[in-house]
């Protein structure tokens, strides 16, 4: 057996042995040559997603000569949208799978190297998006929606959750539209959705028409599409009048809003004077207190509230005292 060691520059790809053997006489049979190559690049990259945030990729080991075999394969993962580098694995065989843990993460590149004696091969690469359409916001998920009533106006104010559960469904934009069947669209506003691996919620405060049917409409839209919108009617009718306060009852005299207070008259003081004028004291100070009552009154406005979930809705009725705080005068059933 003829053996030997040959020093091979790094800048080749492939290289040829030629062998010849001589002496003085006789025929030897002919030896092939043979050559020895850096892997050529592997084919057929391809990646699928399973379970919401596991990643398999799968691709074709090139050819190569028997006598030289792949040893293993280098993986480069990255991020497609920012073009940094994820994670750098060796892979014996021609697949690899991995659970995506950054659920916002929804493009990926990946870049595949044979390597064998003579070092690292041809690389090749291909890019695959796992974006889906977002989910729609799920029904009773919170108290989505509550709608606030005082003397002239009402108030809408939503708080819509949005968690993200699987890679690539992450939404762009949050579209909420609020419509009422008397004056039509009244708010449509499009939020910009942050990218974030916490929890986050979509809040916001519009004024709507008193006495209408209305509903708000909710959509998640990313750039593979938008979600079934979400839809929860509600009316702007308070189900207590907001511009009356419970009446009250000083001795016999009735005050609300609407009565009217007549002031009595002193007319004169006869020989049973004294007697008239005890009685006629003790009206004005009646009357007094009735005036203050309805003062009071005035400055305290009921204010209703109606809690929407999408499934059910709670009413409470509150007043505002003299402390500038506000206390529950009424929880209806």
């Amino acid at each position: 057996m003829i053996t030997g060691v040959i020093t091979v520059p790094n800048n080749l790809n492939t290289f040829i042995v030629n062998v010849s053997l001589s002496n003085n006489g006789g025929e030897y049979l002919s030896t092939p040559s043979f050559g020895f190559g850096k892997v050529g690049p592997v084919t057929n990259i391809d990646s699928s997603i399973d379970n919401c945030s596991t990643i398999d990729i799968t691709w074709t080991a090139p050819t190569v000569d028997d006598r030289v075999s792949i040893l293993y394969y280098i993986l480069r993962i990255y991020d497609a949208i920012t073009g940094s580098l994820v994670d750098t694995v060796s892979v014996d065989d021609t697949s690899y799978q991995f659970v995506d843990n950054n659920l916002f993460i929804h493009r990926y590149t990946y870049v595949i190297i044979g390597v064998n004696e003579l070092g690292e091969g041809i690389s090749n690469n291909d890019t695959f998006s796992y974006q889906r359409v977002p989910r729609s916001v799920e029904e009773a998920a919170s108290d989505i929606l509550e709608i606030t009533f005082n003397r002239t106006s009402a108030t809408a104010s939503y708080n819509i959750p949005v968690i993200v559960e699987c890679t690539g469904e992450a939404p762009g934009n949050a579209t909420v539209t609020i419509q009422c069947n008397g004056t039509g669209v009244v708010y449509d506003n499009i939020t910009e959705v942050d990218d974030a691996t916490q929890p986050m919620n979509i809040k916001g405060l519009i004024s709507v028409p008193q006495y209408q049917q209305c509903n708000i409409s909710i959509v998640f839209s990313n750039e593979a599409g938008s979600s079934e919108p979400f839809i929860l009617a509600f009316n702007t009718t308070p189900t207590m009048n907001p511009t009356l306060s419970p009446t009250s009852t000083v001795g016999t005299t009735t005050s609300s809003p609407n009565s009217i207070i007549t002031r009595p008259e002193i007319i004169g003081i006869s020989v049973g004077g004294g007697v008239l004028l005890i009685i006629t004291i003790q009206i004005i100070v009646i009357v007094v207190v009735v005036i203050y009552k309805k003062g009071e009154r005035k400055k305290s406005p009921l204010l209703e509230r109606i809690v929407f979930d999408g499934s059910s809705a709670r009413t409470s009725v509150s007043s505002y005292n003299e402390c500038g705080t506000y206390s529950q005068a009424q929880e209806p059933e």
